[in-house]
């Protein structure tokens, strides 16, 4: 079994991966915000989407587990709540961007798509 470190060891490079998954949530903030103003979105950032929302799960999992496992005064404490915090707000900017990019994606269908129609029936008839 191969050994991985906890978060609390990992604090430096778990910062670094926020910084640049802020950039990342900024992208679809902006192409939510697109999305309302009109302008169609590709399926594709919708997934990418839903992956950064999937890896800030996990990572939120991890950090709830560390933060939960730390001895009193461990000196690490005090940036893995930033860390735990930090990635919840980035959870919910991605997953208010979800909600609105998943209305406003592009239809990935090629084929026609038959809808059928049927007359009313009249009153006199």
């Amino acid at each position: 079994m191969l050994f991985r470190p906890g978060a609390e060891d990992r604090l430096h490079s778990i910062q670094a991966q926020l910084l640049s998954w802020g950039e990342e949530a900024d992208r679809y903030r902006l192409a939510a915000i697109a999305a309302r103003g009109g302008a169609r979105q590709l399926d594709t950032l919708v997934g990418g989407a839903e992956e950064l929302h999937d890896g800030l799960m996990s990572l939120l999992e991890e950090l709830d587990k560390a933060v939960e496992g730390l001895p009193a005064g461990h000196a690490e404490f005090s940036g893995l709540l930033h860390a735990q915090g930090k990635t919840l707000s980035l959870l919910e900017s991605v997953g208010n961007s979800l909600d609105v990019l998943s209305g406003f994606g592009t239809n990935s269908r090629t084929e026609a798509v038959h809808i059928a129609v049927r007359k009313p029936l009249l009153a006199a008839e």
